[in-house]
């Protein structure tokens, strides 16, 4: 009777050990639910980044098509980053008198 209850002992604790053991491994092992979240994670933060270039990417496509086509867009364009005038344009300078200079 005393060794049926020691084997059973013992079986109980070689099964415990058992799932102890792939308890932490599918917790903390290289394909564990802590690197399964850690990937989950990263792959949100790749997503969103894709969907970022996926906009950029139309708004790029938008300004090729307009300077492909809008002859008025690029005008816009020359005046913003060039400086360039369009026809009828005049630009006036005003310039702040220099501090504790006189006034004629």
């Amino acid at each position: 009777m005393k060794k049926t209850t020691e084997g059973l002992k013992k079986k109980r604790l070689i099964l415990l050990v058992a799932v102890l053991f792939f308890g932490v491994v599918a917790i903390f092992g290289e394909k564990g639910l802590i690197e399964l979240y850690r990937v989950n994670k990263e792959l949100s933060g790749i997503l969103a980044y894709n969907k970022s270039l996926e906009k950029e990417n139309r708004e790029i496509e938008e300004k090729i098509r307009l300077l492909e086509s809008d002859r008025r867009y690029i005008g816009q364009i020359a005046r913003e980053e060039l400086g360039k005038l369009g026809r009828n344009e005049v630009i006036y300078r005003i310039e702040e008198p220099a501090a504790g200079g006189t006034r004629p």
